[in-house]
């Protein structure tokens, strides 16, 4: 099998085979059902075919698509619009990401790896990734390290909303920053979690104070500490939401309850934790609030 994304690698092969583009149509076409129509595999390209044969003048030249398939006429069009042409290179030669020879060693981790676009790591991606850490609180922590989460100042700034001002404090402008870290609702509850890893709270922006969460010298003490960011930041952003849609209102104490409940509940799930107390009783202080 070889790779069909052309839009990664500088040649690709097309693949006979019937292969679903469902992930890319649906989108383009505005659809909501599964688009399982083989569009590139229904346009009688040989095994041998090559992206320098299906690109004339700097256009797309592929043979047309099995008329008999609903609509794969028009899915081809729509894909061909909204897809770049690949650079070609000079000897018309595809290059091979993986061509599924030795099968039994390759994981599809190599694979994905292979084909993705990186970038360099940002220095609080230990906050998000660790080993206490659960998915959904992870990738909420990921959306605020980036600033991605849908703030009112964010949705201010593309026309969704009349207002900035924080649901908690009613005195900041609700972005990332002062919503987790300098919102006087929030920040009480932060140094209460904070105190307890010697952590100040005075930095100017939330993405300062997750890169200071990594640079704990106690690794064990360290990673209870990511792990109270990522639950914290998660219960900060549910209950502002519930306000945001009157669903109940919790004061800041009952909230750092309900934090401490879920850190505790994560660590006497963890193996991790069992083992590190055998040595560091002292590890247990902070989940003591």
């Amino acid at each position: 099998m070889r790779h069909p994304q052309t839009g990664k690698a500088s040649l690709t092969s097309f693949v006979p085979q019937k292969v679903t583009f469902s992930t890319i149509l649906a989108p383009v076409l505005g659809v909501q059902r599964r688009v399982t129509a083989p569009i590139i595999s229904q346009c009688f390209l040989s095994a041998n075919a090559t992206v320098a044969c299906v690109i004339n003048s700097g256009i797309w030249s592929l043979p047309r698509p099995n008329s008999r398939i609903h609509h794969t006429d028009f899915l081809l069009t729509s894909w061909l619009e909204d897809h770049n042409l690949p650079p070609i290179h000079s000897s018309g030669r595809d290059h091979i990401l993986w061509d599924g020879l030795d099968a039994s060693k390759i994981k599809t981790w190599h694979i994905w790896s292979s084909i993705r676009n990186t970038g360099h790591l940002v220095p609080w991606h230990k906050v998000v990734w660790h080993r206490l850490q659960v998915n959904k609180y992870a990738h909420h922590q990921w959306l605020t390290g980036l600033n991605r989460i849908s703030t009112l100042a964010r949705l201010h700034r593309f026309g969704l909303s009349s207002t900035q001002q924080c649901f908690f404090c009613i005195l900041g402008r609700e972005t990332t920053s002062h919503l987790f870290l300098h919102c006087t609702y929030s920040k009480w509850i932060l140094i209460q979690i904070v105190r307890l890893f010697d952590i100040p709270v005075s930095y100017h922006s939330w993405v300062e104070f997750l890169v200071s969460l990594t640079e704990l010298k106690d690794k064990k003490k360290g990673t209870i500490a990511l792990w109270y960011a990522q639950v914290y930041c998660y219960h900060i952003w549910r209950e502002r939401n519930a306000r945001v849609h009157d669903k109940g209102i919790f004061g800041p104490s009952k909230l750092l309850q309900g934090i401490v409940l879920d850190v505790k509940t994560r660590l006497s799930a963890s193996g991790w934790y069992s083992f590190v107390t055998r040595n560091r009783p002292d590890l247990d202080n902070f989940v003591r609030l």
